[in-house]
């Protein structure tokens, strides 16, 4: 087994858990992690590590301040330490380099060029090579790329006796739905998602097997599983396509129009949000949630009047719903 020790920072719970995941996918099976950089720093008085990726962004206490830290240690100054970002300006990039920062990680994160950045950090590092588990997942896929399905679900279910893994069931299900046993093939990526709640390929292959059985309604329970874990890892294409797939199954999804709504605000595109909000509305005219988020976007495209309008009938709707009485008074008080 795989000595290396690895520390990994982020206050994005999702972002953090797909990281550590696959280190542990790749057969690094010591890997720690935590969500600020303060109790990141207390960790080292207790423990040494061969390496640590941080987000640069975090509150209180970010990446680059605990990159700082670290350098400022004689025991750390080699220390192999990374920072993640979603965007590296040219000063984000001179300023790391001062820092000594070893290398530069862009989020969201790509399963697969992930898997790539950490291979070459691990070898640049210098660290321990993977365990007999990793090999042998390395053999299944490449039998599984290679179509070689038999062979590859030998490989895969022998791994399972040795220890359940979420990334082998969704394998397994791959390879079933792929033969056309569906049914089993949404049982193995249920068990890939029971190990893995945050799983978002496997809510999404099982949402497409019960669309080949017929069965809509799980269907579209399963991908806006997806979805929703998708826009909360900020995979915003991939959250777009499901949605998208959901509303041919079911055109009158409310959820989704509400998700997409979501979405295009983000990208700071109200108007395409407004139609989406508008379209859930349709479907559920009495849902007070739906009417502040109208009110937001009104906001956002300095529609006052529409937006008082949207949030009073949000409190009318439901009298106890705090943020929609707070943003009317702000409106009030000119403050939005």
């Amino acid at each position: 087994m795989n000595a290396t020790s690895f520390l990994v920072v982020d206050d994005n719970s999702v972002a953090l858990k797909e990281f550590t995941d696959t280190l542990k996918y790749l057969g690094y099976k010591d890997v720690h992690a935590t969500n600020t950089a303060s109790e990141a720093w207390a960790m080292f008085r207790v423990k040494e590590f061969a390496c640590v990726v941080s987000a640069w962004e975090m509150p209180e206490m970010s990446g680059l301040a605990l990159l700082k830290v670290l350098r400022n240690d004689d025991r750390y100054v080699n220390l192999p330490f990374y920072l993640s970002d979603s965007a590296f300006t040219k000063a984000k990039v001179i300023e790391a380099g001062k820092a000594g920062v070893s290398g530069l990680i862009v989020k969201p994160y790509d399963t697969d060029t992930l898997k790539d950045k950490i291979a070459g950090m691990v070898q640049a590092a210098g660290l321990g090579a993977p365990s007999e588990e990793a090999v042998s997942l390395e053999e299944g896929m490449k039998l599984l790329e290679s179509g070689d399905y038999e062979d590859a679900l030998n490989v895969f279910e022998k791994m399972l006796s040795e220890g359940e893994s979420a990334e082998v069931y969704y394998n397994i299900g791959y390879i079933k739905t792929a033969k056309g046993q569906y049914q089993e093939g949404i049982e193995a990526f249920r068990k890939a998602t029971q190990l893995d709640r945050l799983f978002a390929k496997a809510y999404e292959a099982m949402g497409r097997a019960y669309k080949e059985l017929g069965q809509t309604q799980k269907a579209e329970q399963s991908l806006h599983k997806a979805a929703e874990i998708y826009m909360k890892s900020e995979k915003d294409e991939n959250a777009e396509d499901i949605l998208n797939e959901i509303l041919e199954l079911q055109p009158d999804t409310v959820n989704v129009y509400n998700s997409l709504g979501v979405l295009y605000r983000k990208r700071g595109d109200p108007a395409t949000a407004l139609k989406h909000y508008e379209k859930a509305l349709k479907i559920h005219p009495h849902e007070s949630h739906i009417h502040y988020n109208i009110g937001r976007v009104h906001i956002d495209m300095n529609h006052a009047d529409k937006a008082q309008s949207h949030f009073r009938q949000a409190l009318k709707l439901n009298p106890n719903f705090k943020e929609a009485k707070e943003a009317l008074d702000a409106i009030e008080l000119g403050a939005l």
